[in-house]
């Protein structure tokens, strides 16, 4: 090599331990794992559900079976109004148990995300079937079972509201409840309207239970109730069972109502 001249030096390589060091895998050794992640079984809705909260939905439905036997003798304790005369005989306890069951069962497999609304669903269900039962048989809402249950199921929906935290549920049934209340007295004024005093008073009733799902919910399960009644009322007409001035029972239709507005309620 001539003096003078340097030769440059070849550039220096980049150390490809370290990447290699990524992919090549020891002997001896294998990935591991990756760590389990426990899975809680879901049920309908997307939320999980406790084993104690299964245990309460089935405690409350078996305590609503337990009285059943005795709605019979209570349909029975109501007479008509003076000068009348039953319409049917008071259900068999069979029957009332088996539609009672029907109702309790399916607002708990409705709530079943919310169970701490239940109880007072569960109670709405076994006297909104009592109610039905004499209504549909001596044209009767008693007082006695009606008035009740406004400060039962006020209560009721209020510990639902402290367990859940959320007074503004029980607010919204309140306002609700006075708001089909006063609808329904305009209703029963008018003339010729067909409705009695004790339909007024289950209204609001079914308006607060109603309203403690949304006011969407309330519409529904009222317009569903009316339309339901109108509906009967003209089958009675074209099959000549009964006349403008027929009287008939709103209540079961109107329960009927407002079982149906809580099945189709939908928490999204």
């Amino acid at each position: 090599m001539p003096a003078g001249l340097v030769t440059p030096a070849a550039p220096a390589l980049p150390d490809t331990s370290a990447v290699l060091d990524t992919f090549v895998v020891p002997a001896g050794s294998a990935p591991s794992a990756p760590s389990a992640v426990p899975v809680t079984p879901a049920v309908p809705g997307g939320s999980a559900m406790s084993t104690g909260s299964v245990v309460l939905v089935v405690a409350i439905v078996l305590a609503v079976l337990c009285v059943v036997p005795g709605l019979t003798r209570m349909v029975g304790l109501f007479g008509p109004v003076a000068g009348e005369q039953p319409r049917r005989p008071a259900p068999t306890p069979d029957t009332l148990g088996l539609l009672t069951a029907t109702v309790v069962v399916a607002f708990a497999a409705k709530l079943t995300d919310h169970v701490a609304w239940l109880p007072a669903y569960a109670y709405l269900g076994v006297v909104g079937v009592l109610l039905a039962a004499v209504d549909a048989r001596v044209h009767r809402l008693p007082d006695v079972i009606t008035l009740p249950s406004y400060p039962v199921l006020a209560g009721l929906f209020g510990i639902a509201a402290v367990l859940d935290g959320g007074p503004g549920r029980w607010v919204r049934a309140v306002l609700v409840a006075v708001a089909v209340l006063a609808l329904f007295t305009a209703f029963w004024a008018l003339p010729g309207a067909g409705l009695g005093f004790g339909d007024v008073k289950l209204s609001g009733l079914l308006g607060g239970a109603l309203g403690w799902l949304g006011v969407p919910v309330a519409l529904t399960g009222l317009l569903a109730g009316i339309a339901l009644a109108g509906v009967w009322a003209l089958v009675l007409m074209v099959t000549r069972r009964a006349g403008r001035r027929t009287s008939i029972a709103y209540g079961p239709f109107l329960l009927t109502g407002a079982f149906v507005g809580v099945l189709g309620w939908n928490a999204g």
